[in-house]
């Protein structure tokens, strides 16, 4: 395989692995803004009426989730938990209607999920002996864990800067320079945003490979 080709190659495998980055990350942010906007409007409502079509629109667009396979534990306990409080408010009112009814039959499907959710987290578990087989970190923690320092790497290189391509260019000297590993994961992230959003990014996808041809070649003779 000639140097142009395996080139193309990591290109191609950078672009699988940046997509599913993104997809997560979109993922995630999509059910932090739910769960926020739930809570919202369970805290902030004028009237009844007012907090059945609320929540009924939330219902509409979020339902999904309960068969996407995308919410954490976590999630599903925080949801039901609102969802609970909204459930009591609504009964303080004592007044029964058929708006009323459908917000409580949705609320208990998202609270027979939790108890099925709970249910197989249980049967699940192994023997105490198994944790210590266990890995320290799980590879989804390790994951967000690297998402996270990225984004802490982002700020700190974007500090008062006035433009993205600014940043870029200064990560990417780091990446060359410094053979500085995340600066270049976090340059070829930025390179895959900018080209869907229109930018010509071809002189910095030269220098994404011109770095990442560097940094292989530092690892080699470290090793």
């Amino acid at each position: 395989m000639s140097k142009t080709d395996t080139l193309k190659s990591l290109e191609s495998l950078l672009g699988a692995f940046l997509d599913q980055v993104v997809t997560l990350k979109e993922n995630r942010l999509s059910v932090i803004e739910g769960i926020s906007r739930l809570d919202d409007i369970a805290r902030q409502h004028a009237s009844e009426t007012d907090l059945t079509d609320n929540i009924g629109e939330w219902f509409a667009g979020h339902n999904r989730w309960l068969t996407e396979g995308n919410l954490k534990p976590t999630d599903v306990h925080r949801i039901s938990g609102i969802l609970g409080e909204i459930r009591k408010e609504l009964r303080l009112t004592g007044v029964s209607s058929p708006a009323r009814r459908k917000i409580e039959t949705e609320i208990d499907r998202w609270q027979h999920t939790e108890q099925e959710l709970t249910h197989r987290v249980v049967l699940k578990r192994g023997p105490e002996g198994a944790a210590a087989e266990a890995p320290e970190t799980d590879t989804i923690t390790m994951f967000d864990n690297k998402l996270a320092y990225l984004t802490n790497l982002f700020k700190d290189y974007a500090g008062n800067k006035q433009h993205i391509l600014t940043v870029l260019d200064d990560l990417l000297k780091a990446a060359r320079a410094q053979s500085n590993k995340d600066a270049l994961i976090l340059s070829a992230f930025i390179i895959y945003y900018l080209k869907h959003n229109g930018y010509k990014v071809e002189p910095y996808v030269k220098k994404l490979k011109e770095a990442e041809t560097n940094f292989r070649a530092e690892t080699f003779n470290a090793q």
